[in-house]
């Protein structure tokens, strides 16, 4: 009991702060890079070819999110910033990891709600080849200045790969598309030291009955 006791605190810490943010609205972010002082590696694919030299384009920056907002994030194609879902197919990005993570929030830019509140544009994330885990609806009005910045915070899910596409529906100008700012990224707990301090443990209290009995 007590073992799941600080297993749900520490799922409800991880879940409040991240450990690293994986900041695609910075200039000088890549597309491959590291975490955990080496010990995890990542690398960004995509349908395309990964474009995020637009310069951050909103009026005002969100705070309080860990990114610097120098970039308008990552989008495919050679003069475009977003990613797009048309008549023509579904544009995506991969970021795919070296080995599992936490992941516990991912981060749009330029994703907007019509001005008549029609339709809305819809950002998503999937892992490991399955269903998404979280959809991002946009909140800001299109042609106003506003980013369209939309955050999803969530409980930790271990990833090795994670894509990101944008939905059909739009914000009744152009194309449905959106930008990836950001990846959350939880503490990572260490399985093989929890193991091994169970079964020290477990070894103690055999050794105690051994002696007891004797």
């Amino acid at each position: 009991m007590a073992g799941a006791v600080a297993g749900l605190a520490f799922a409800a810490a991880a879940s409040a702060a991240n450990a690293y943010v994986i900041d695609f609205t910075d200039a000088s972010t890549g597309t491959s890079g590291s975490l955990f002082q080496g010990s995890v590696s990542w690398q960004l694919t995509a349908s395309g070819i990964l474009n995020n030299s637009q310069a951050f384009d909103g009026t005002s920056a969100p705070s309080g999110t860990g990114l610097s907002f120098e970039r308008d994030g990552y989008g495919v194609g050679r003069n475009d910033d977003e990613i797009t879902t048309s008549s023509k197919g579904q544009e995506w990005i991969e970021i795919t990891f070296s080995a599992p993570v936490l992941i516990n929030a991912v981060y749009f830019l330029d994703l907007f709600v019509a001005p008549d509140h029609s339709s809305l544009e819809v950002g998503q994330a999937s892992i490991n080849g399955g269903n998404p885990i979280v959809s991002l609806a946009a909140t800001e009005i299109a042609r106003t200045g506003a980013p369209g910045f939309v955050a999803a915070n969530f409980a930790p899910v271990y990833a090795s790969v994670i894509r990101f596409t944008i939905l059909s529906s739009n914000d009744s100008f152009g194309y449905a598309d959106g930008a990836l700012a950001g990846i959350g990224i939880a503490p990572v707990p260490v399985p093989a030291a929890g193991a091994l301090l169970l079964g020290g443990l477990a070894g103690l209290g055999a050794l105690r009955r051994r002696r007891k009995s004797a």
